[in-house]
């Protein structure tokens, strides 16, 4: 539920797509494209630590906002989980 919906400022699926797959309802508007988190060849170095970063400061040069302000420690890491999972 985090990922689909609660997440603020904005809801991981919303980019990401409800699968992770990057094709999110926003996605067609955005270069670069949302990260498909469903290829394994490019999350399979993709350190947890580099994904708590991204999702607490945003990425610089892509349109990831910052989710420090309304997201704590704890939901980062489930948001994490559900990444991987």
């Amino acid at each position: 539920k985090l990922f689909s919906e609660d997440a603020k400022p904005t809801a991981c699926k919303l980019c990401h797509g409800s699968m992770g797959n990057g094709n999110g309802s926003l996605a067609r508007r955005m270069e670069p494209p949302p990260r498909n988190f469903t290829c394994q060849p490019v999350m399979q170095d993709f350190p947890d630590g580099q994904l708590f970063w991204i999702i607490k400061n945003g990425s610089k040069g892509t349109v990831v906002p910052a989710h420090k302000f309304f997201l704590g420690k704890e939901q980062i890491l489930q948001l994490i989980l559900h990444i991987r999972s």
